[in-house]
């Protein structure tokens, strides 16, 4: 009888083995592409909520103790925060040299999370400071998106990853508006902006828990790189002389002189649409606590129609594209400033009112059509911007971005500070102003650079298009 020792082993061929399974190049991407969206979903999705109701709950708490906290702290906040984004704007591009895409996405998730535990026991200096602190972060965000994209897509990739995670990304404002309402219906409220303590934890601890999310999902985001542009490009870091020549340069240009007013616009158009109308909407619909739900959902719903609908237009239109953005932005505007004029009080910034409209009775329906279109116009602003940023200046592209930046910023803060003085009917001056002083300095640059633009892959111009 045989052993089980006299048995010939045979080795089994190398070929015949079971293979690990390895994604492919293209499945990689994707992968690495759809959990960035996801992050940004749970890091936008407390941000777009706290930044509609922000200014309702300082002015809550400030009711209920005066010496605790101003009562327009939510727009002095938002300033702060405006001003440190801006700053800082300037300054991260170059951490990428030294910090991976993943890391810096990461530190700026957990910096948007020391905002939300202030709430715990408010109090104004570490909410000021806090604020600086989420500005920083919103800057670092800003920088890390765009080189994660690039570091996992190719240049035949790029436009389609970046879609992808825009879309996801951008679906914040109406998972925030659901959150909203399943917040709402647990902790009720006595009327609309009538915070207490209760309501005030759970919501910004629900806001803590998604950024924890979104710091896991960044802290694990893969690193492998496949033929992407990043890998394919020869890394130079500037010294800082040339930096400054490069950002002078692009000061003085002509082109970004015409398109100072349209960014000027774009930073009073974002401080309207995230504070100023959601403040109104909660000092008018004093017994309606969905509201805000409503106008966040309706939002989100038009960032994504957007996308689906417009885009493919715009590339049907081939260069006359940008005209037709920038033309939908003017004309959406155009409405919500008409509306907002004829339906909402003029002192209902400052404060609760029982003033009547111009014209309109607020409704639900209105405020959901109202804040569709500002959703609209708020994408359309993007995309013009993305690729208007990269030929106004082709030799310091960089440079603009960063300073389109910087003047959206500088003239937010300004609107900011001064929010507490302007009435409806001021704000409605100012914008219908800048829109047109903005629109027309746009449509000049359009003209001016038509050479350049059939030059400008959309790939590049969907990489700096991120807000």
């Amino acid at each position: 009888m045989e052993t089980s020792s006299n048995i010939p082993y045979i080795l089994e061929p190398t070929s015949a083995r079971p293979k690990r399974m390895e994604l492919t190049p293209r499945r990689h991407e994707l992968l690495s592409t759809y959990l960035l969206g996801i992050g940004t979903l749970f890091l936008y999705t407390g941000y777009s909520a706290q930044c509609f109701i922000g200014e309702s709950v300082i002015h809550s708490i400030h009711e209920k103790e005066p010496d605790s906290i101003s009562q327009y702290a939510g727009y002095y906040g938002a300033a702060i925060h405006l001003s440190a984004f801006a700053i800082f704007t300037l300054i991260t591009p170059s951490l990428q040299h030294f910090i991976q895409s993943k890391w810096i996405l990461t530190i700026a998730s957990a910096l948007f999370a020391v905002y939300y535990l202030g709430f715990i026991h408010l109090n104004k200096y570490y909410f000021y400071f806090s604020q600086a602190l989420m500005g920083v972060g919103y800057a670092f965000y800003n920088n890390g998106e765009g080189q994660y994209l690039s570091e996992h897509s190719s240049r035949r990739t790029i436009e389609s990853n970046t879609g992808i995670e825009t879309a996801v990304g951008h679906f914040s404002m109406f998972f925030g508006g659901i959150a909203l309402i399943i917040l709402f219906y647990v902790f009720p409220q006595g009327g609309a902006g009538d915070f207490n303590q209760t309501q005030i934890l759970a919501i910004y601890a629900t806001m803590f828990v998604l950024n924890l999310f979104s710091i896991v999902v960044f802290a694990f985001l893969p690193t492998k790189q496949c033929d992407s542009i990043a890998s394919n490009c020869t890394t130079v870091v500037p010294s800082f002389w040339n930096q400054i020549k490069q950002l002078i340069k692009a000061v003085k240009s002509y082109n970004l002189i015409l398109l100072m007013p349209f960014f000027f616009f774009q930073g009073f158009a974002v401080s309207f649409l995230m504070t100023v109308y959601p403040t109104t909407l909660t000092f008018t619909f004093k017994g309606d606590i969905y509201i805000i739900a409503i106008y966040s959902i309706a939002m989100g719903l038009a960032e994504g129609i957007g996308g689906i609908f417009l885009r493919p237009l715009v590339k049907r239109a081939g260069e006359y594209g940008l005209y037709l953005t920038a033309g939908a932005n003017f004309v959406s505007y155009s409405i919500i400033i008409v509306l907002g004029l004829l339906s909402i009080p003029n002192l209902a910034c400052f404060g609760p009112t029982d003033e009547m409209p111009l014209f309109f009775t607020p409704s639900r329906i209105l405020v959901f059509v109202i804040g569709f279109l500002i959703g609209f116009s708020d994408f359309c602003i993007t995309m013009a911007r993305a690729v208007i940023c990269q030929v106004a200046v082709p030799d310091c592209r960089m440079q603009v971005f960063s300073l389109s930046k910087l003047y959206q910023s500088a003239s937010s803060v300004v609107v900011l500070l001064l929010t507490p003085y302007m009435t409806i009917y001021i704000w409605k001056t100012v914008l219908t102003a800048f829109l047109i002083m903005g629109s027309c300095g746009f449509f000049i640059v359009i003209r001016r650079t038509a050479s350049t633009r059939q030059k400008c892959s959309p790939s590049q111009s969907q990489l700096a298009g991120k807000i």
